[in-house]
């Protein structure tokens, strides 16, 4: 079987992160599989920059025009194509970033940069594993349930769910907005078992439902004004529709 991973705009703190914490896992990726691309471990010298692949992980936001065009090119070569981590799933921070600035026309050379777009703006995505950055676990469940011909799974549970199991005092009990009771679990709670609030790197969780959200706020003596800022940083474009509500 073949796989490709790519990098659009973005840290490559995906890939990083899958390189390091693989480890010595990373030989048997390798072993087991054909990789003829994988941003920062191996590159085509002549040829196609986008070989045929089974299955394409990106990472990254759509935000300049040769990120569409090679992101299309992506697509036209690959069976499957899975987002991984935030930026490729919502268009993380830079969605909203890049449009509360003037970007008038930006190019440099052939680079024209654009606001800031998930991938699914751009082409038909098949799957998506989010987290900033991409949980390795999670990376290497979703590839193996992939060559099963299984679809990859998410968490469907918040971060509010994990919290709780971890016996956690809950945040907005202590006047913090804390997005938890919406946001992807998975993380284990790592920022609010340490008294920071949550602030859905992972993106929204399936079965979030922003109004009791904004309703609990409430109750609990909090701005929903206050929560908005922060529920647009990482969600992205996922978020953006519901907020017009």
């Amino acid at each position: 079987m073949k796989l490709a991973f790519y990098s659009l705009t973005s840290c490559e703190g995906c890939l990083t992160t899958l390189i390091t914490k693989l480890g010595p896992d990373i030989e048997g990726l390798w072993n087991n599989f054909d990789i003829d691309y994988f941003k920062l471990v191996r590159e085509p010298v002549g040829g196609s920059k986008f070989p045929k692949a089974d299955i394409a992980f990106v990472e990254g936001a759509v935000v300049t025009n040769l990120d569409r065009e090679h992101l299309q090119e992506i697509r036209k070569n690959s069976r499957f194509v899975v987002a991984i981590g935030t930026c490729a799933s919502t268009g993380n921070i830079a969605y909203t970033a890049s449009r509360n600035i003037k970007l008038g026309k930006k190019a440099l050379s052939v680079l024209e940069v654009r606001e800031a777009e998930p991938l699914s703006s751009v082409i038909a995505l098949d799957y998506e594993l989010n987290g900033c950055p991409v949980n390795a676990d999670e990376f290497v469940d979703g590839l193996l349930r992939l060559v099963n011909g299984l679809e990859p799974i998410q968490p469907d549970f918040s971060v509010c769910y994990q919290c709780k199991l971890a016996g956690n005092a809950c945040l907005l009990d202590k006047k913090q907005v804390c997005l938890g009771p919406i946001a992807m679990g998975g993380c284990d709670a790592a920022c609010t078992s340490v008294g920071s609030p949550c602030l859905a790197c992972r993106g929204p969780y399936i079965e979030a439902d922003l109004k009791a959200y904004f309703k609990t706020l409430e109750n609990k003596g909090l701005k929903v004004e206050d929560a908005k800022p922060l529920l647009q940083m990482f969600m992205g474009k996922k978020i953006k529709e519901v907020l017009k509500e």
